[in-house]
């Protein structure tokens, strides 16, 4: 069976920035990534799109557009260079009605993200340039330092560098370069973080988990806070 399975797996790489599914397209496949980064994100009323998801590698994702047999309800967009494994949705279907462990594995992937994906748009929806720029660089610390199928686990120390720019996270923040600098250096300031060269490397990722999630549960507490207390939030994530 395995092996079977194995040779209906195409390997498939995207360039930096290249579209796999436009917002309303077909999802075909559930895809595995091997290297790089891809985001899904979402239109708001006042920025193009912001990130809900950011995948990393060893992370699935398109489960749920194909569970809901619906289209995509948001763009998957490749952050880098990225290599991919694709399981065809028929490929898919046949594992989940055959196969209990695999079927119990991906509805709880499905609701997991479901569940994050609400939670994301609402602090990313209603909340102001600062917690957007700070829940943007966020989300990179679950991408980049654990699994995105699961939820994360604590404990995890040390640093991790973005592989994308500034300019990028901007973007994906919904702010100006020069805003979304003005919101990082404080942070940087304050050692949550690095800058060389343009780019960043997030220090203490296990604050910015627990702080990430603390945000995404309680989405509609203080949606306009000041870079001051976004600063005190992570502190009292940190523990100290």
């Amino acid at each position: 069976m395995a092996h079977n399975i194995a040779s209906k797996l195409p390997l498939k790489s995207y360039e930096a920035e290249e579209v796999i599914w436009a917002k309303g397209s077909e999802v075909q496949s559930w895809q595995f990534i091997i290297t790089g980064l891809v985001a899904a994100a979402a239109p708001t009323p006042d920025a193009p799109s912001v990130p809900i998801h950011v995948y990393g590698p060893s992370s699935w994702f398109g489960e749920l557009a194909i569970l809901n047999r619906m289209s995509a309800d948001l763009e998957y967009a490749c952050l880098t260079p990225s290599r991919v494994i694709s399981m065809p949705t028929a490929v898919l279907w046949e594992l989940f009605e055959k196969e209990a462990g695999f079927a119990r594995y991906i509805a709880k992937v499905a609701a997991w993200r479901a569940r994050k994906a609400a939670e994301v748009l609402a602090v990313m929806k209603q909340g102001n340039p600062p917690l957007r720029v700070v829940m943007g660089i966020a989300q990179f610390a679950e991408a980049l330092a654990s699994h995105s199928e699961r939820p994360v686990t604590e404990g995890l120390d040390g640093g991790i560098a973005i592989p994308v720019t500034q300019t990028v996270l901007a973007a994906m923040c919904g702010v100006s370069r020069a805003v979304f600098s003005s919101h990082v250096q404080p942070l940087a300031g304050d050692g949550w973080l690095t800058i060389t060269y343009g780019q960043i490397e997030l220090l203490s990722i296990a604050t910015w988990h627990r702080f990430y999630k603390a945000r995404r549960l309680q989405p509609t507490t203080n949606t306009n806070p000041t870079m001051e207390e976004l600063l005190v939030e992570l502190h009292r994530a940190s523990g100290v």
